[in-house]
Parts: C-alpha cells; sequence; structure tokens
C-alpha cells in the first residue's frame, strides 16, 4: 500500500534507541529496544552522551569520505513519521513518538487555541507573540508523561540558551538540567566540562545542536557550506571523544531527520490548483513534505477529483484515520489528541515537491532550497554513531 520509507518501530528506529535508553536506567519502554543497540549493552557506561545533531541524515553522512563520525558509525535509523523536528525531536525528550506526544508537524491545527500553531515557537503560524502571553499553558496542549522521571541516575540537556527557557523546552525537558548553550562551539566546551566533572551518580547527557539543520534550510543540504559546517562538527566530536577518553562513556550521536534539496519549480502552489482552495476549512497544517488538510464535509468528492486528476504527479493521498490505524504515527494506543490534529485527508509529496499556502498576510520572501519532513531515504534515515570513551 505504500511506495516509501515507513518508520520501523519495531526495533530499527529513534524511538527504539529511546527505549534501549530508558531501560538501561531502570524505566521500563513500552516499545522494543533498538536491534542494535539494546539497553545491556548501554548499561556498563556510566555517562550515556546522547548528541543530536539536528539534519544529519544517514545518506549525508555516507558520503563523508574520511569522517570520524563516518568511521565509527554503527548502523542506520528510521526517524518518526513526519522526519521533521517537531515530531522526532520532541520523540527523542519525551521518549516516544507521534502516537503518544501528538505532535504532527511544524504547524499544528490546535483547536486548544483556535489556531494553526508553529508548536516549537508556541506561536500561532500568522505572528511571533507568544501564546503564554494571551493565558496558554503547555500543559493544555501535551499531556504525556516526563521522560526522564524515574530515571536511576541524573538527566543533563544542552540547548541553545534562545530556546531553553521557553513553554515547550520547560514541558518536555521536566527532570533534567537545563544547560543553555550559546552555539554549537560553546556546546561541546561545556560537554567536555561535564562529563570529565567526577560524579556518584550514573548521568545521561542530552545535547541538541541546531546549526547544521538551519544552514542546510538556507544553502541547501548538498552546499559547500553545509558541508564546510559539518567538517568542522566531525573535527570537533574528534577532538570531544579524545579528551574524554577512559572517562566510561558512550557517545551516540544521532539526528531526527535528513535533508533534500529543492528548486522554485519543484513548489506547488495551493492557489494555483483551480477549486482546491475551496475544499478546505481551513489553511494548511503540518510540513511542506505531508500536509494535513482538513475539507469540508460537502466538498470532499471534490477534493479527492482533484488530488487525483490533478496532484497524483506530485502527492500520494491518504485519509489520515488510515494513517493512524496503519501505525505511521507510532504504535500503541494514540494520544487522544492526535486524531484532531492529523488531517482529514494528508497529501505526502513525492520526489522533492513541496506544497504550500498564502494567508491573507503573506510577503514573498526566498525559500528555503533544504526541506525534510518527507518519505524519501534521504530524509527517513539517519545514522547512529557509537563512540566509546
Amino acid at each position: 500500500m505504500y511506495e516509501f520509507t515507513l518508520p520501523d518501530y519495531n526495533g530499527n528506529s529513534i524511538i527504539n534507541l529511546m527505549s534501549s535508553i530508558s531501560n538501561s536506567f531502570g524505566k521500563k519502554h513500552s516499545y522494543p529496544e533498538l536491534v542494535s543497540l539494546n539497553s545491556k549493552r548501554l548499561k556498563r557506561f556510566k555517562n550515556l552522551v546522547l548528541i543530536i545533531i539536528d539534519g544529519l541524515g544517514y545518506n549525508y553522512l555516507k558520503k563523508q569520505k574520511n569522517s570520524f563520525l563516518l568511521e565509527n558509525l554503527d548502523s542506520k535509523m528510521t526517524s518518526t513519521f513526519l522526519a521533521t523536528t517537531a515530531c522526532a525531536n520532541t520523540s527523542f525528550l519525551v521518549g516516544y513518538p507521534p502516537q503518544q506526544h501528538a505532535l504532527t508537524g511544524w504547524n499544528i491545527n490546535l483547536k486548544e487555541v483556535g489556531a494553526i500553531t508553529t508548536i516549537l515557537r508556541f506561536a500561532p503560524m500568522y505572528g511571533k507573540e507568544s501564546l503564554s502571553k494571551s493565558g496558554f499553558e503547555m500543559d493544555k496542549i501535551m499531556d504525556i508523561e516526563s521522560f526522564h522521571k524515574g530515571f536511576n541516575g541524573k538527566c543533563f540537556e544542552l540547548i541553545d540558551k534562545k530556546i531553553a527557557d521557553g513553554p515547550f523546552t520547560e514541558y518536555v525537558s521536566k527532570d533534567t538540567e537545563i544547560i543553555p548553550t550559546t552555539n554549537y562551539k560553546n556546546t561541546f566546551t561545556k560537554l567536555r566540562a561535564l562529563i570529565k566533572k567526577k560524579s556518584t551518580k550514573r548521568r545521561l547527557i542530552h545535547a541538541y545542536i541546531y546549526e547544521l539543520d538551519s544552514l542546510s534550510h538556507k544553502e541547501g543540504v548538498s552546499s559547500k557550506k553545509v558541508n564546510a559546517l559539518f567538517r568542522d562538527l566531525d573535527a570537533r566530536m574528534k577532538n570531544l571523544a579524545k579528551s574524554v577518553s577512559g572517562t566510561n562513556t558512550a557517545i551516540i550521536v544521532t539526528a531526527d531527520h535528513g535533508f533534500i534539496d529543492t528548486a522554485p519549480k519543484t513548489w506547488i502552489w495551493v492557489e494555483k490548483i483551480k477549486g482546491l482552495k475551496d475544499c478546505l476549512t481551513i489553511p494548511l497544517a503540518g510540513e511542506s513534505r505531508v500536509r494535513d488538510c482538513f475539507v469540508r464535509p460537502s466538498k470532499a468528492k471534490d477534493f479527492e477529483k482533484i488530488v487525483k486528476t490533478k496532484m497524483s504527479k506530485y502527492c500520494w493521498c491518504f485519509k489520515g484515520e488510515q494513517l493512524i490505524k496503519d501505525n505511521l504515527y507510532g504504535l500503541g494506543k494514540p494520544n487522544k489528541k492526535l486524531i484532531d490534529r492529523v488531517g482529514d485527508y494528508v497529501l505526502i509529496m513525492k520526489k522533492n515537491y513541496a506544497l504550500k499556502d498564502k494567508l491573507a498576510n503573506y510577503k514573498p520572501k526566498k525559500l528555503h532550497k533544504g526541506k525534510h519532513g518527507g518519505v524519501s531515504d534521504d530524509e527517513m534515515l539517519v545514522p547512529l554513531v557509537l563512540i566509546d570513551c
């Protein structure tokens, strides 16, 4: 039925990695452990350092010859659906996929606030002012148990200071000690100091590096600037491993998703497809590579016909409920909020196409060259790098 890469939650996804980590700290996880790295193997390390390099895809890493990270590549894993920061990086923080945390993309239809919301910024899609200023609280939007509560050890999170004290970070990082950083160079400095600091307790140290993702969006993942940044990250990773040698530390490096490059000709605009916008009750949600479409019941057949006759070259079309039932968002009982946030129909873009629409305040701007969130191998597959220190 599905002609693309699916998340493998049964033993080969980033969720299974979090299961292995959780179980190694004595907290039972409901998902199977990662086949290639189980909790028994992790338990012998005093320090587990989980470094998330946002946007570092498996296929990209495989092309980086003479790379320290490539030399220490253990295996590959699948991301979540969607293969994007809001879904997958949240999963690293809460330990479970969208089936449980119910975040479905960069922009989510939140009926709790009456707006499509850019969830990581906790602001409506059309502006920048935090919903907190209007009295909304994150614990009314998310209702998942703290991942780190009950861990037999101490947990730390290193994250950029611009988002370290935001509503989203504060909610998903309960029961951890947040250490703000200024950039990826500062992250490596603080990591080194923390690992070397003596502790009587076993530790999980989670570090998030966003710069590769940011630059890949702007310049394209195949650009010289992105490659230069990767080489600097790679060198700093090698130096970190060398400097903490003998500390009984496992450094696990992975990512939330990979990237593909797009071009203006691959951008599909809703406004240019006759009749499509008339079928929608609200603007598109989700990501430009996977779109949640909320459709008027009286227009459902029209919507299906338009997609079939005018858009089949660009996307696959599925009913949202079917994707939940088929476990694309995760295993087990779905979060009760998930059904409200997944579109009546979900359009999954083919090749490197992206789907976008315009709000009334739309102003032309330079579009991102690099994209993620889709179901290509470049986006869905992430590396598992394991460095024994």
